[in-house]
């Protein structure tokens, strides 16, 4: 079986981007950002959904992303915003920290946890999860803003009011102070205040979502799409003549974006036969996790794989570990978190539930799997002359 090559970890994966901008700011070397000496203030702005193949494909009407000092990144398995930006947040690859999907099984429960906003079955029913899966022990490592922070570098997190206190935020960027904001101009605006604040070594980290909810409902390189990729591109160049002399601009990504047909889509609800041994079904579309009945996992493996045929690779747990798709090292504690059966989309097909997946799954704009456009992410860099 000729599997698709794991994310760099390690080399140039995005978990490395924090703890480089605290390398940077300190003057040690860091060997994938390569910033130069004298930088004292590293801001790293996340782009949701800004994927390294489609911003290519558009660099007409992104000029500055397009034009500016870049390289391309890899997004962790599975490449969905909550594992990312957990990645991103505390610098280790998903089998260290331990959200591995969009949502999770986890003991004694047979309903998923929704990792995005830490709530119970489904995205949109608000079943907080908090008090019960507490996100400070679920992901107990500390974050690169802890760790900047214990080393005396200031650490800023700028984040959407709503997320301040989210169980998302509690689990992979905790630590150091917060700024609040919504919005592209006002997040980047708050993010360069934040570090100009003081004179000393600052890493600021800021997200911006809009991209990735648009190429979500109309597809990445629809209209709407496109005119949020240059709306963005405007706000980094204005940005870009706004930083102080030593000051780093990084923008990247928590993964790239498939559009998926509506042929595509495969509705589990409509044939029980797919779930047939499954106890608890997680993960998206493009990468299903499947927590199987005991002594149910060959037959559920066996199934998938014919069923899914060529469109997917539908691996074990432990073949997609061998395979370094979640990285180089599991947790005792996180293995149990990944399904038994592991279904990755290698074609435009995404396997969804109306009754589990918001919106019924059956969105234009897809990610999650180890497809070059969903994986490779830009790194790009604008750095005062």
């Amino acid at each position: 079986m000729l599997l698709p090559a794991p994310p760099r970890y390690g080399t140039a994966d995005v978990s490395l981007l924090l703890p480089e901008a605290a390398a940077a700011v300190t003057g040690r070397e860091q060997p994938l950002l390569g910033l130069p000496t004298g930088i004292r203030r590293v801001i790293l702005l996340v782009v949701d959904g800004l994927g390294a193949r489609q911003l290519a494909a558009h660099a007409a009407i992104a000029p500055v992303l397009s034009g500016a000092r870049h390289a391309v990144l890899d997004a962790v398995y599975p490449t969905t915003t909550a594992t990312n930006l957990t990645s991103i947040g505390t610098g280790l690859p998903p089998g260290e920290h331990g959200l591995v999907s969009y949502s999770l099984a986890v003991p004694d429960d047979d309903r998923p946890l929704i990792t995005l906003t830490w709530s119970w079955q489904r995205q949109d029913l608000d079943l907080d999860a908090r008090d019960t899966v507490v996100p400070e022990r679920f992901q107990p490592r500390p974050t690169a803003f802890e760790r900047a922070t214990a080393a005396g570098i200031r650490a800023v997190r700028v984040l959407r009011p709503e997320f301040t206190t989210s169980g998302l935020t509690r689990a992979g960027l905790r630590g150091g102070e917060v700024r609040t904001a919504t919005g592209r101009e006002p997040t980047i605006a708050a993010a360069l205040a934040a570090a100009a604040e003081q004179d000393t070594p600052t890493i600021v980290y800021a997200h911006h979502g809009d991209l990735d909810a648009i190429g979500h409902l109309t597809g990445p390189g629809s209209e709407p799409w496109c005119e949020e990729l240059a709306a963005v591109d405007a706000a980094v160049a204005d940005a870009a003549e706004h930083l102080g002399p030593d000051t780093a601009l990084l923008v990247t990504a928590d993964h790239g974006m498939v559009r998926v047909a509506e042929q595509g889509f495969v509705e589990l609800a409509d044939d029980p036969a797919w779930l047939d041994g499954v106890r608890v079904l997680t993960g998206d579309g493009r990468c299903r996790q499947l927590h199987v009945h005991p002594g149910a996992a060959q037959d559920v493996l066996d199934a998938w794989r014919q069923r899914c045929g060529e469109h997917a690779d539908v691996l074990t747990r432990e073949q997609a570990i061998t395979a370094g798709w979640f990285g180089p090292h599991i947790a005792d504690h996180v293995r149990p978190r990944i399904g038994e059966v592991v279904v990755s989309a290698t074609t435009d097909r995404s396997w969804v539930h109306r009754d589990l997946d918001l919106f019924g799954g059956r969105l234009p704009g897809q990610h999650g799997a180890l497809t070059r456009d969903e994986v490779e992410v830009p790194l790009i860099a604008l750095i005062p002359d």
